[in-house]
């Protein structure tokens, strides 16, 4: 079966190799130039992998994203995450709930910030300026 280009193939054996061991036949095809879950599980498996292999990290990244990533695909994930790193912490006799939380607003402004479609400067300055207004 081929994939169309700009695909990734899960797992990366092809014909004789993925027939004889043992597969069941199943695939993933993921899509990221159209499917935002495919790059959230493409930027996750490419931070898990990261050690291991490095290589195959960074093709997942620049294949992912066109080597522009950003903050994250997975802010559901940094999201939980925090809240575990915050649960641990709580558990210890110096935690400081108000500097966490402080610490989660920036967190959730970034996220935030990194989710919300791009503006240009320039539409900023002229709608506060209010040039282009019809007199």
């Amino acid at each position: 079966m081929f994939f169309r280009p700009g695909t990734t193939r899960i797992p990366f054996r092809t014909g004789d190799e993925a027939r004889k061991g043992g597969s069941d036949g199943r695939r993933i095809e993921l899509d990221p130039a159209n499917d935002y879950h495919a790059r959230a599980a493409m930027e996750a498996y490419a931070d898990s992998c990261a050690l291991d292999m490095p290589w195959l990290a960074e093709w997942l990244r620049d294949s992912t994203a066109g080597g522009d990533a950003g903050l994250t695909n997975c802010a559901s994930t940094v999201r939980r995450v925090f809240d575990l790193a915050q649960e641990w912490a709580s558990r210890e006799p110096d935690y400081a709930h108000a500097a966490w939380e402080h610490v989660r607003m920036g967190l959730e402004a970034a996220l935030s910030a990194h989710l919300r479609p791009k503006e240009h400067v320039d539409d900023k300055v002229a709608a506060l300026s209010g040039a282009g207004a019809k007199a």
